[in-house]
């Protein structure tokens, strides 16, 4: 494993941890609804992506088959309700908060569906999890009930979130021949955001207003989404991709602190607790194995 390929995993896991700030921040300042945040996220991103594969000379759409075409359509309308509900779960309760709830629980869903759907019995590992996993979640709303009802609906929304996200991964786990994991992000993101903006136009997004909504939105869509993947595909040339996803764990870490730094979020003693123990339930339930990658 290269010392340059495992800083570009850091990198990447923590510019993911900046989404949720620099959306609100989006959102905020051009007045956007989450689902204007979403759009400019995941279109952006999409088409900076599908771009730099046209440079490089490996966009090659018209050999796309159906089975490609319908692996991004699925793909896409994951992602957009991974964001939309995201966000919107950040709009009724916190940055930290809704990244922790949503992260933390995907892979408790996923681990639910193998014991459910596929018969497969977990291990005691994955039953530690969820159990550390429920814990974690149980104090995070815990230290949020005396914030509200908004504060609880943002935790219903981001384990929706999650649910999404844990759907992503299990569509995506047996690859389409051909389909590589960065023509599939820049499709998938691009279906995504065309699935979004008839809501986003809808909830009266528009273009940016000035220099600094445009920066923003750049920022969020190309560097936080399309590049960090970009640099995480990058460090799978010698990271184990069991380590890659570790590595990961950074993100809901990174974007609480931020949260707290940027608009002083708190969580309290026992969400610090909380999405500790969330944090490990995640990681006893990364995979050891080689698996397909799948959109962050």
């Amino acid at each position: 494993m290269r010392t340059r390929d495992f800083l570009f995993a850091v990198a990447a896991a923590c510019l993911w941890g900046g989404g949720g700030v620099v959306g609100v921040l989006l959102g905020n300042h051009e007045d956007y609804a989450p689902v204007g945040v979403a759009a400019w996220r995941m279109g952006l991103a999409g088409i900076a992506l599908l771009a730099v594969l046209a440079m490089l000379g490996r966009l090659h759409p018209g050999r796309w088959t159906g089975a490609m075409w319908w692996r991004m359509l699925v793909t896409g309308a994951l992602t957009a309700a991974f964001e939309y509900a995201f966000f919107t779960s950040v709009s009724f309760s916190s940055v930290g908060l809704a990244t922790l709830v949503g992260i933390g629980s995907a892979p408790v869903v996923v681990a639910g569906y193998d014991a459910v759907v596929t018969k497969t019995r977990p291990p005691a590992r994955s039953v530690a999890a969820l159990v550390l996993s429920l814990g974690g979640l149980g104090l995070l709303v815990g230290g949020s009930v005396g914030q509200g009802s908004r504060m609880l609906l943002g935790v219903l929304v981001a384990l929706g979130a999650g649910m999404a996200f844990a759907a992503l991964t299990i569509a995506n786990r047996t690859p389409v021949p051909g389909l590589n994991a960065m023509a599939l992000t820049g499709g998938a993101f691009t279906a995504g955001g065309l699935l979004l903006t008839p809501f986003a136009l809808a909830a009266g997004t528009d273009l940016p207003h000035d220099a600094e909504g445009w920066w923003l939105a750049i920022a969020l869509g190309v560097g936080i989404t399309a590049l960090a993947y970009v640099l995480f595909l990058a460090a799978l040339e010698t990271v184990p991709p069991f380590v890659a996803t570790i590595v990961t764990l950074l993100e809901p870490l990174l974007g609480a602190i931020l949260g707290a730094i940027v608009f002083g979020e708190r969580l309290g003693w026992l969400g610090i607790v909380g999405g500790a123990l969330m944090g490990c339930a995640v990681v006893l339930l990364r995979p050891q194995r080689d698996e397909p990658e799948t959109i962050h």
